[in-house]
């Protein structure tokens, strides 16, 4: 189902085309059109010590031995968003220094890194969430001052309210989509970083929503002059309209119609209303011979658990989807893989839900009894 390394797919000569930061500008044009910026990343939005570099950590987990974690969890708000947000808004405030506040609709990370940036930039800012959004998801946005209102079913639904709201408000819609130039763009940091800190790089397996954060690391990569590399896009089997359609041996994704049946609310995206974004990540797959494919849920908490027990690093659920696709099967593993992690798991953390391994202390508890006071007892 997939092409030659090094093909071209029509579709992403139909959809994307290229334009110059200073023509960039928020949404798509005709037919649905993607823009992408054309100029590379300034050294300013991904040069180290300008900015902290998230790190590249070999795993630990039994059957990925050689896999390399790049941990996105690392950054100011806990997730690769502040990459985008970051990138958008600098662009953003040059050209309107006078904004007057920011919508952002979200399913949680885009809207915490947001907020921390609002905060940062002293910009009021209204955080638009699906009904079903657990509190711990807003807590971290409604702490640093930003309204948050809850309403429809999934990312879709959000971004509509988006415009609609920024237009009556005179605010500017912050997105994370490709309807955005800068969210691609800004996540290519990401591939200049891997370049440098692993330059034998040669598969990236990611987890895809919209899927800029692929697309970007790939382009990353590609601006620092690396050789073309094996990209992989992971989804959630309860909400996978690209895999569906790789499945499909399909050139275009078409909107998720069936019912959303998975935890995974960070990569749960139906695409309603800009499927094109979909059909961006798959000519990308179809470009570099890459595939696409989707996981449990079961497997994500599984992949969780393990990270947690072998590498020490806390993801969030969605964020697993990489490392659980991985562990699905031992061909999965090749040398050179880098599985990206997308986001902390602080918010599951905070709110209690966290998988909690069950250490022996019989032999610790024996040699220590004599030390203990009265009352004393291990967890």
């Amino acid at each position: 189902m997939s092409s030659e390394p090094g093909a071209r797919s029509s579709a992403a000569v139909d959809i994307v085309r290229k334009v110059s930061l200073a023509n960039a500008s928020l949404g798509y044009g005709d037919n649905g059109l993607i823009f992408e910026v054309h100029d590379p990343l300034p050294e300013a939005l991904w040069q180290h010590p300008q900015q902290f570099w998230s790190p590249v950590l070999s795993s630990r987990i039994p059957g990925l031995r050689g896999v390399w974690i790049k941990y996105e969890g690392s950054h100011i708000s806990g997730s690769f968003k502040d990459r985008i947000i970051r990138a958008t808004l600098a662009a953003l405030l040059e050209k309107h220094p006078d904004c007057s506040g920011i919508v952002v609709p979200s399913s949680g990370n885009a809207a915490v890194s947001a907020a921390v940036f609002a905060a940062r930039h002293q910009l009021p800012m209204i955080a638009i969430v699906p009904e079903g959004t657990p509190d711990a998801r807003m807590l971290p946005i409604l702490a640093r001052g930003a309204a948050v209102l809850r309403a429809g079913e999934g990312p879709s639904a959000s971004y509509a309210l988006a415009y609609r709201i920024a237009s009556e408000l005179g605010y500017f819609p912050l997105l994370s989509t490709f309807a955005s130039p800068w969210a691609e763009w800004g996540c290519r940091a990401i591939g200049r970083e891997l370049a440098v800190q692993l330059p034998q790089v040669q598969h990236v397996v990611a987890p895809v929503s919209a899927g800029p954060v692929l697309v970007g690391t790939i382009n990353g990569l590609r601006e620092a002059g690396h050789p073309a590399v094996f990209p992989v896009a992971i989804q959630a089997q309860g909400c996978a309209p690209i895999a569906a359609a790789f499945r499909a041996g399909s050139d275009h994704v078409v909107p998720w119609q069936q019912p959303v049946t998975t935890a995974a609310g960070a990569i749960a995206d139906r695409l309603e209303g800009y499927p094109q974004d979909g059909t961006r990540v798959l000519s990308l797959l179809r470009q570099h011979g890459g595939l696409a494919d989707a996981v449990s849920d079961e497997a994500m908490a599984y992949a969780r658990a393990a990270l947690l027990r072998y590498d020490g690093l806390d993801a969030e659920f969605s964020a697993c989807a990489a490392v659980a696709w991985l562990m699905g099967a031992p061909d999965r593993v090749r040398p050179g893989t880098v599985a990206i992690v997308t986001a902390s798991g602080f918010k599951h953390t905070f709110a209690g839900d966290v998988p909690v391994a069950s250490p022996n202390h019989a032999a610790i508890e024996g040699r220590l009894r004599h030390l203990l006071p009265p009352g004393a007892s291990f967890l």
